[in-house]
């Protein structure tokens, strides 16, 4: 894409300004000396004995031309399937290297708060005092670059230099016709650092310094997350403006990278532990804690905006998450998956979500922000807009702040205008924390730029799927924790997926109705049921369900239930059945009911004639009555059971 379509489309005030996905380019960087630099390494655009062309000034691009290899591929109706390989879960190495003893705690030394998270988080992950580091700087999320450099960045790097954990040495490096002397770490045992509530979010844009990168007018600012400039420690001397592309995204999936002696030449892992309130960053703590411990269990949500036209510049959006949701189906976890334009609306009866994937909003809107709250012990939400993390201490405005407030321990967002191509791609994160990498390497794998405008939200050292499943499974409780009937169901999905169990009433009721299981096993097991072919489903599928709902304890389940219970009568055309169902919700739940979206009984406002029966009723699906004579919508099809939630 040129640069004049960049200037049409920057509008930083509106969803407009999210730019249409392509493959980032590296930098055409000419090494002048033989500088011992794995950031050199790295970068297959750097060859030091090629000249440059005499008319050409190369910089970084964010269009550079489309290849086959550069398509992430993406199943559909339209094009051909994608190799079994481009979702499959790997982790090359089978091996993770100790991220906590190469770990930096910075804390804001003016912020008795920060002091204090910092202090708890060391005592919960062991991490010796001497690498809990207070900083002196503003309290404020925003600040200068100025400040920036001289409260944050220059401390850091005194205390990294000090304890000589670090070293670097000079490399003469060509940018277009320009020669940058740079300083590249040739070792560097801080690995990955977290910053603590307190500490500044984002660097201001500096109007009285053009020095940039990136020739792309829209790409030129020099505004940054705190995070992704700290990113760039061990090289310094490149200009403020612009991107610069991160070694450790995997573009191919292929997890090649890990963290380590090698990576931290190049950049460190940067995240922090903040959010609205110092209460909810300690509750982070804790529950990264429980469900590294316990194994993260419970449902996925995937939102996308079903956009499909292969011209539509937002559709890579949409391919990361479809993506994500078939990574998430074929590791057997039950993905509830919405494909509406809006965002999934509050009225949506989910719960207790331990991954939440979606776009496209300016603020937090739907079931994250209502009661009550949906979210898992250690869930990860991460809901994909332009200015997600513009602040993460509020607790109503964007997006990163009420996902925390409302239960989320690990998110990511951008704090100013990153555009498309440079936000966290969802697939890639998916593949990297479910194949048991730490929150840190998964969230940095799946970002192209650094020195730009991600933030990391949430314990570096968290690592979600550490305890294979199998083991978790096996330390279950009799009876069953939510949690635990959550493990069942990932162990029967991935069994349905493979082929090992077959698709009948009977296997999958022996399946998932083990000795102690709850709720959650019942109404799932209504749910696939539901979605075979046999000839009589019928009572087990009503069986299921009034067993999961005698058993749940919160209204949203019971209505949840309730509301499936009264459509899968109305689909058989029972809708006595079914509008009796709806009443009893109503009935029971009064208020609940109308908050998740159960509207009222209709009423005629004239009776029938004498003589004639009143017409039956009918049912849409979300439990409101058709008008009289109104055609009856069609049955949704019946597929053999999946691991997906209508």
């Amino acid at each position: 894409m040129s640069s004049t379509s960049f200037v049409q489309a920057q509008d930083t005030n509106t969803p407009s300004a999210m730019e249409p996905d392509a493959a980032v380019k590296p930098p055409s960087l000419t090494s002048t000396n033989a500088a011992d630099s794995s950031f050199l390494e790295n970068h297959a655009g750097v060859n030091p004995s090629a000249p440059l062309p005499p008319s050409e000034e190369p910089g970084l691009s964010l269009r550079p031309p489309t290849t086959p290899e550069s398509v992430v591929p993406e199943p559909s109706s339209t094009s051909p399937e994608a190799s079994p390989d481009t979702f499959k879960i790997i982790n090359p190495t089978n091996q993770v290297e100790d991220l906590a003893s190469h770990l930096l705690v910075v804390y804001n030394g003016n912020d008795p708060d920060s002091k204090a998270l910092a202090e708890y988080y060391a005592s919960k992950r062991d991490i010796p005092a001497e690498r809990v580091l207070p900083i002196n700087c503003g309290m404020t999320e925003e600040i200068t670059r100025a400040e920036f450099e001289k409260t944050i960045r220059q401390p850091i790097l005194d205390y990294i230099m000090q304890k000589n954990w670090m070293t670097r040495q000079s490399a003469e490096m060509r940018l277009g016709t320009r020669v940058l002397r740079l300083l590249v770490a040739t070792h560097n045992d801080i690995w990955a650092i977290v910053l603590m509530r307190g500490v500044p979010l984002k660097v201001a844009p500096d109007p009285s310094d053009d020095d940039a990168m990136e020739h792309e007018p829209a790409l030129q600012t020099n505004c940054a997350s705190v995070d992704s400039e700290l990113a760039l420690l061990p090289i310094f001397g490149f200009p403020k403006g612009g991107f610069v592309p991160n070694v450790f995204f995997d573009a191919r999936g292929m997890g090649l990278h890990r963290v380590g002696a090698e990576l931290a030449r190049n950049i460190i892992l940067v995240t922090r532990l903040d959010g609205p309130t110092p209460a909810q960053v300690h509750r982070m703590i804790d529950d990264s804690l429980w469900a590294e411990k316990n194994r993260l269990a419970g449902l996925a949500v995937v939102d996308t905006r079903n956009i499909t036209d292969v011209k539509n510049g937002y559709l890579s959006g949409d391919v990361w998450l479809r993506n994500s949701r078939t990574m998430l189906q074929h590791d057997g976890w039950t993905v509830k998956f919405d494909d509406k334009e809006a965002v999934l609306p509050a009225t949506d009866p989910c719960n207790q979500v331990a991954i939440y994937l979606g776009w496209y909003s300016g603020q937090a809107e739907g079931p994250w922000v209502t009661k009550p709250d949906r979210f898992v012990r250690g869930a990860i939400a991460y809901h994909l807009h332009s200015y997600s993390a513009a602040t993460v201490r509020s607790d109503t405005g964007n997006w990163v702040g009420p996902l925390i407030a409302h239960g989320a321990d690990a998110t990511m967002g951008c704090v100013y205008e990153p555009y498309l191509a440079l936000t966290p791609h969802e697939d890639i994160f998916t593949k990297h924390i479910l194949a048991g990498d730490y929150f840190a390497e998964a969230a940095y794998a799946s970002i192209p730029g650094l020195s730009w405008m991600v933030t990391v939200v949430g314990d570096p050292l968290y690592r979600p799927f550490r305890v294979p499943l199998e083991t978790a499974l096996a330390a279950s409780a009799t009876p069953h924790t939510s949690h635990d009937d959550w493990l069942l169901l990932q162990q029967v999905n991935r069994e349905l997926v493979t082929g090992q169990l077959m698709a009948t009433t009977d296997v999958l009721q022996d399946s998932i109705r083990v000795p102690g299981a709850g709720p959650v096993a019942e109404e799932y097991l209504g749910d696939l049921l539901e979605k075979l072919n046999d000839a009589d489903p019928h009572y087990s599928v009503d069986q299921a369900y009034k067993k999961a709902m005698a058993a749940y304890t919160l209204p949203v389940d019971r209505i949840r239930v309730g509301l499936k219970l009264a459509q899968y009568y109305s689909n058989h055309s029972e809708d006595s059945r079914a509008q009796a169902q709806l009443d009893m919700l109503r009935q029971q739940f009064p208020v609940d009911a109308s908050r998740f979206g159960l509207a009222p009984p209709l009423v005629p406002t004239t009776a029938p004639p004498p003589g004639q029966p009143a017409q039956p009723v009918q049912l849409n699906r979300n439990g409101t009555v058709l008008a009289p004579g109104a055609p009856r919508p069609p049955a949704p099809p019946r597929p053999l059971p999946v691991p997906d939630t209508p």
